[in-house]
């Protein structure tokens, strides 16, 4: 069996991302990337898959899973002082499942992206922007179930497995100076 490179890999299953969605998900300067969801609520378990298949080395990037409870690592993120916040949950903007969008962080409390968090999403990372100064972004993954069960939906599950991909490769890139 012929395998690809780790970054033909990243260019081939990237192809379908917007050059928003690109562009957001694009490191600068201190990085930390928010993973959001609940893994009980099918779908919604997107940011929790995302991050247990990332490993950050490099110390311009960091990882933090919030779960359903973001205000609990508002604080955590305030203190590491990123340049740059990317918040990965699951959306619902009646896309494909899988399908990948940016959210204007305006948008977020909306009909646009699923809450199954505590608190709205816009109130605490308004919050983090502002005492920050970070520029944020929404990374929403559409979620084709939030049935109460484990587990991704096939084309969901794609998805969060190239999004980890992705991350994993923008670190070992940066180590060897590529970024």
């Amino acid at each position: 069996m012929t395998r690809a490179s780790p970054a033909r890999r990243i260019t081939l299953m990237s192809s379908s991302w917007t050059d928003e969605v690109k562009a957001a998900l694009a490191p600068k300067g201190r990085t930390l990337v928010i993973t959001l969801g609940s893994i009980l609520r099918a779908d919604d378990g997107v940011g929790p898959y995302v991050c247990a298949r990332v490993n950050f080395s490099r110390p311009g990037l960091r990882l933090i899973d919030a779960g359903t409870t973001p205000e609990n690592i508002a604080q955590t993120a305030i203190d590491w002082k990123p340049e740059k916040i990317i918040l990965v949950d699951a959306a619902h903007f009646e896309g494909r499942a899988g399908e990948v969008r940016v959210i204007p962080l305006e948008d977020i409390n909306q009909a646009t992206v699923i809450s199954t968090h505590s608190f709205p999403l816009s109130v605490t990372f308004s919050i983090v922007k502002e005492d920050t100064g970070a520029e944020l972004v929404v990374v929403g993954v559409q979620a084709e179930s939030l049935d109460y069960k484990e587990g991704l939906s096939p084309e969901v599950e794609e998805t969060a497995s190239n999004l980890a991909a992705y991350f994993n490769m923008i670190d070992q890139a940066g180590e060897r100076g590529e970024q």
